[in-house]
């Protein structure tokens, strides 16, 4: 989604030409560019929303591969927060979170705006956005304006996988099946 679909998260124009609100936002994203991890950064893929179909709830596709319609590496800080231990029917099993933070002018010089199912690839892991948050601290003074965002983030269960060590080579799922042609 682009950065200014999202109305009610914009604020005044004329708040955002102040010099203290200048000043507040670029000190805020060179903080978060100072602070991200570099190598590797975190690579975010933005879910095309329409060419899939959609799901209602929980804002995942509904095909068997999922299609982006940008992918694209920005400066972040990630926090790791306790895994969640839930018993399910294989046992015990840990839902890793995390929460990102992402500055308002790094957002925008991106032109995008996080939302609900769309992926970041960060430490051998796919994470799922599943909610995106602005914490009260992250407003500017008494204005309406934010410098950044908080976004919660899950590793989602895939069944019994590894974490995907390579990107670049499909799984076995998304490999090309060749089967020998008949001989005439």
């Amino acid at each position: 989604m682009k950065f200014t679909e999202r109305k009610e998260w914009l604020y005044d124009p004329e708040v955002f030409s102040l010099s203290d609100t200048t000043t507040a936002l670029s000190i805020h994203a060179e903080y978060v560019r100072r602070h991200s991890p570099t190598r590797p950064m975190p690579t975010f893929m933005e879910v095309d929303r329409r060419s899939a179909q959609i799901d209602a709830l929980w804002h995942v596709p509904l095909n068997d591969r999922t299609v982006f319609s940008r992918v694209f590496e920005m400066p972040v800080i990630i926090r790791q927060e306790r895994p969640d231990w839930r018993l399910t029917r294989v046992g015990i099993v840990p839902q890793q979170k995390y929460k990102v933070w992402m500055a308002n002018l790094v957002l925008q010089e991106f032109d995008w705006f996080p939302m609900r199912g769309d992926m970041m690839f960060h430490g051998g892991y796919r994470h799922q956005i599943v909610n995106v948050v602005l914490e009260p601290e992250a407003f500017w003074q008494q204005t309406n304006v934010w410098l950044g965002l908080q976004c919660e983030t899950v590793i989602p269960a895939d069944g019994d996988t590894r974490p995907i060590t390579n990107m670049a080579s499909p799984v076995p799922r998304e490999t090309i099946q060749t089967f020998p042609l008949p001989e005439v």
